[in-house]
């Protein structure tokens, strides 16, 4: 395999670390390259604190270019209670999205967070600001933009991204991660059927079992609601969607079963009437993940071009 720019100038780690050096202590492999030319670095260790799990991501690059490439932080759904980074719902898994986004020029880094019988939300929160942070500071490492960090989540992930973006909750508290010098500030913001509006989410009992999770007998807003000090208005994007925000494009499907469409259309108006940058795209007769969606590529294509546009 041909060395690339950014292969050489990486230090590689084959061998671990003494555990107190925190994320130094995992071993960092050489890529493997995918179909279309992309790098793929899988088992990077982005926070590790002591009585934690250490949490990891998966960083996906796009074949070799001049200049440093965007960097998509992905956040996975399943309900804050299930999912991992190495996962995508059966219908996204078919329609290949972090494929299309590669070939558009973003990196994409997959991240695992705690989830609800873990932390609350706050640590979930927490540990998205420690990947942001952990990304910009290997910036050069793996040819990354730290200018141009994008969070895109899919239903809880969704959620989990615009709450990092916009909740002032956790300001002026402690950090997990490392790296505590770096921003955390987001460039944009992409959700997709992510719940806005958690007490109406803790009454919502889904009538069908989603691709995503199956059938679950637990409500997963009251299971992280319980697992916390904040109220379900805290925990609830819309309770932040006066504050300014990273431009943001809301996609859902009007016949979405477990997170009905009514979430992103109330934080759409409430993001508006802040004055944020807000592009909104409903999908006729699509249900959760996008099932029954005419083209899940094309949804990807269309966050992308929004992507384009408000990116420096």
């Amino acid at each position: 395999m041909m060395m690339t720019r950014r292969q050489v100038r990486l230090a590689i780690r084959p061998t671990p670390g003494p555990l107190t050096d925190g994320t130094d202590a995992f071993p960092v492999l050489p890529p493997a390259v995918g179909p279309a030319g992309e790098l793929r670095y899988d088992n990077l260790a982005y926070a590790c604190e002591a009585g934690y799990r250490p949490r990891f991501l998966d960083l996906r690059l796009p074949p070799q270019t001049e200049q440093p490439a965007p960097v998509i932080v992905w956040i996975h759904g399943g309900g804050w209670i299930y999912g991992s980074r190495r996962r995508l719902p059966p219908h996204l898994f078919a329609a290949s999205p972090f494929e299309q986004i590669n070939r558009a020029g973003f990196a994409v880094a997959c991240i695992d967070y705690r989830l609800a019988r873990e932390t609350d939300l706050a640590g979930m929160l927490l540990d998205v600001k420690a990947a942001i942070r952990w990304l910009r500071s290997h910036a050069d490492d793996y040819h990354l933009d730290p200018r141009r960090v994008v969070l895109w989540g899919e239903s809880a992930g969704a959620h989990l991204a615009v709450m990092t973006a916009i909740c002032d909750k956790l300001d002026g508290t402690g950090r997990t991660g490392e790296f505590l010098d770096q921003p955390e500030d987001i460039t944009a913001v992409v959700s997709w059927y992510g719940p806005a509006d958690l007490a109406a989410m803790a009454g919502h009992d889904p009538d069908a079992p989603s691709e995503e999770v199956g059938s679950e007998h637990e409500n997963p807003a009251v299971v992280l609601q319980q697992g916390g000090r904040w109220t379900y208005r805290e925990m609830s994007s819309v309770t932040y969607g006066h504050r300014p925000a990273p431009p943001t494009f809301l996609a859902h499907g009007t016949a979405d079963q477990i997170v009905p469409v009514a979430h992103s259309r109330e934080l759409l108006t409430r993001l508006l009437g802040a004055g944020n940058t807000v592009e909104y795209l409903e999908v006729p007769g699509a249900d959760h993940v996008w099932l029954n969606a005419p083209s899940v590529p094309d949804i990807v294509a269309q966050s992308l071009t929004f992507l384009s546009k408000v990116l420096p």
